[in-house]
């Protein structure tokens, strides 16, 4: 199999939409050295990217990005008459943390709304402050049953807000509770909810 590895950089819509962009003044690009970028891996081998980070002097405090992104090709397979190869590609963000990150969220505006033929909860979420939000979602009654849940959902800076669908999978009529839960492992520790009504 060979593959090849580039750093890119992205923004995000409010709808979540991710797309590629060519500057972006928050970018870690400068700062991420990586090798090797490309290769042949052979059946039951492994590969390790080594990457190195060096931060110029004088950065402003606050969170920089860059994606990486690894396309593979498979050789191709012969099957009778029939030649097979396929090709796949991953993005996994770097995410660079410099001096002191903060962060304000909310859950504001939630609805009820159809979406792809299915009932969702609808929030916004909001975000001030110099790093990104990452984290999962759940809608629940006053007692702790949970109807629908979202997860591993991202705010990337500098979106200041972004909205957020959460299929509902049990429907109550009722006060509900939408929750927020950042995810430990990437640096943040809030914890958001706002109440909204089941007609």
């Amino acid at each position: 199999m060979k593959y090849t590895a580039e750093l890119d950089i992205n923004a995000m819509t409010e709808e979540g939409s991710i797309y590629t962009v060519s500057e972006e003044p928050y970018s870690a690009l400068e700062f991420i050295r990586f090798s090797p970028k490309r290769g042949e891996i052979q059946p039951g081998e492994r590969q390790a990217i080594r990457f190195a980070l060096r931060k110029p002097s004088g950065l402003e405090h606050g969170e920089y990005r860059a994606i990486v992104r690894i396309s593979s090709e498979l050789a191709p397979t012969e099957g009778g008459n029939v030649n097979l190869a396929s090709k796949l590609a991953y993005s996994l963000p770097i995410i660079v943390r410099h001096g002191e990150v903060f962060v304000e969220s909310a859950l504001v505006e939630p609805s009820t709304v159809m979406h792809n033929g299915a009932l969702n909860i609808q929030v916004w979420v909001t975000r001030k402050g110099n790093r990104s939000l990452f984290g999962n979602f759940s809608v629940e009654t006053p007692d702790g049953k949970v109807l629908g849940v979202m997860n591993n959902v991202a705010v990337y800076r500098p979106l200041e807000r972004r909205r957020v669908l959460i299929p509902l999978q049990e429907i109550e009529k009722g006060p509900v509770i939408i929750k927020y839960t950042e995810n430990k492992k990437f640096g943040g520790d809030l914890v958001l909810a706002v109440e909204h009504t089941l007609e």
